[in-house]
């Protein structure tokens, strides 16, 4: 059972201890600092010291540059990243006027590998604790670029500092111990070489987290009682007190997680807003449940992979395995996106004032322009030559898709029904030639084209332009696990 440092000790010499430690680690080199912010309780008390303890420093000591890094993986509950950004906007603020060498910023994944730009445009299944795509690139991939461009801007390596707690879980635990170097504060970062973490609140529990936390602001101007109030709101228990025994619910074990994580079998974050009356939240709970069932189903996915090979499940010559979403269930799912959008902002008009309400004069959008822009251009790719993202947006939304759009198909509707009758004709796989006209297509008018008979051959190598033998000889190697892409 962990310590719990707080009443052992008085909260006052726990907290003075730490402000010490942190301001050893500090002052100790040059090295800068990457704070990992996430809103959550660990995270909040984290940042809370680290600035507490430096800003007790006279300013000549207090110039070492510190990032407060908060990942927005572009599919965060709506609450909890408007309830971030009003932090990072105080912390930003609070820093400039006690001349604390200090930036909060707000990291994004690339437009290329965010959540719909793989789901919708490339056809990624929904993710699953066997192929959970999605956590690497959205979340850590943007904080272990950032490091490393300030890794390379100072010529140096740099102190990550995050509010991870041996008394969290045991694998939290195992990790901590794994990394650890005897002696030593710093501990070596998991997934880069030029990298340290520091860990000032290691040691506390649970209770110790939320004793430093309650009754107090943070150095911002923060009420942290209201970060209470949001773990409460979130929690799908009827009732959320501060664990007093061991027996004890405690709503410091909520998780703040992207809406439309399927990778758990039930969102307990957004069943928990909804049970506390936060009802604008159920058009996106109804779509991330929606994922989740529709995720095996056959008319939303390709019979093969991406690269174009056939598989079957197990021992079941009968059973093929199933490839990406289609493109036909990628606009279907589209469609139903916008619709959950439309849902989601009528359903905030008509909410009930509440702590952590959204502004009912802001649109909240559920997909960027941007991404749409890129899912647009993979479904030409792949065979939607209709271009048809526009016009799902327009039907949906009742809005222009943007000023001054002009629907540009890549052949005409009477040339493309044309050749897809020549295909069913002649037996002739309508994706494979596709592939091959889309890419002869990205070529044509180029004196040079590099690589494009290794991208031919790479088409017609695929198992499904010789699917008979590739199903003869798939059908006696089968796998055990399904392959989603």
């Amino acid at each position: 059972m962990a310590i719990n440092y707080i009443s052992e000790y008085g909260k006052e010499t726990v907290l003075e201890q730490i402000y010490t430690e942190i301001q050893l680690v500090y002052l100790n080199d040059s090295r800068p600092w990457v704070i990992g912010y996430s809103g959550g309780k660990d995270s909040t008390l984290t940042t809370m010291l680290v600035i507490e303890a430096i800003s007790r420093l006279p300013i000549e000591k207090k110039q070492k540059k510190i990032y407060i890094l908060s990942t927005d993986t572009m599919v965060e509950n709506p609450l909890i990243k408007n309830y971030i950004l009003r932090n990072i906007d105080l912390i930003n603020k609070y820093a400039k006027a006690k001349k604390i060498n200090l930036s909060a910023t707000i990291l994004q994944p690339k437009m290329t590998e965010t959540f719909w730009t793989l789901l919708l445009g490339k056809g990624y299944p929904s993710p699953r604790q066997k192929f959970r795509w999605c956590t690497h690139r959205m979340k850590i991939k943007p904080m272990d670029e950032f490091v490393d461009k300030i890794v390379k801007e100072y010529d140096t390596s740099a102190i990550v500092v995050l509010g991870v707690r041996s008394a969290e879980s045991n694998s939290r635990r195992q990790s901590i111990e794994n990394h650890s170097v005897d002696g030593k504060i710093l501990k070596k970062h998991t997934t880069n070489n030029n990298a340290y973490v520091y860990a000032p609140i290691e040691i506390l529990s649970n209770d110790d987290v939320w004793a430093c936390l309650l009754n107090s602001t943070s150095p911002w101007g923060f009420d942290n009682n209201l970060l209470l109030s949001l773990y409460r709101d979130a929690s799908d228990e009827s009732e959320c007190p501060i664990q007093q025994d061991v027996n004890a619910p405690s709503c410091g074990q909520s998780r703040f997680g992207c809406w439309v994580c399927t990778v758990v079998s039930k969102d307990k974050s957004l069943s928990g807003f909804i049970q506390n009356e936060y009802d604008e939240l159920r058009p996106l709970l109804k779509f991330r449940n929606h994922l989740t069932d529709i995720r095996d189903r056959a008319e939303y996915r390709q019979n093969y992979r991406m690269n174009g090979s056939i598989y079957f499940l197990g021992d079941a010559k009968d059973r093929r395995g199933l490839g990406p979403f289609s493109v036909q269930g990628r606009k279907k799912l589209f469609r139903e996106l916008l619709e959950t959008e439309v849902n989601f902002n009528k359903a905030i008009k008509e909410s009930e004032d509440k702590r952590f309400s959204l502004s009912k004069d802001d649109y909240q959008h559920l997909i960027t322009y941007e991404e749409m822009e890129i899912i647009r251009a993979q479904w030409i790719e792949e065979g939607d030559w209709n271009d048809t993202l526009p016009t799902i947006y327009e039907e949906v939304t009742k809005k222009p898709y943007f000023e001054g759009y002009v629907n540009q198909p890549f052949i005409s509707k009477d040339d493309q029904e044309l050749l897809e009758s020549l295909c069913e004709e002649n037996e002739v796989n309508e994706d494979i030639l596709k592939s091959l006209i889309a890419l002869e297509n990205k070529h044509v008018g180029l004196k040079h084209r590099p690589g494009i008979i290794a991208s031919i051959d790479k088409i017609l190598s695929r198992d499904i332009v010789h699917e008979e033998l590739a199903v003869i000889y798939q059908g006696g190697h089968n796998e055990n696990n399904e392959g989603d892409n």
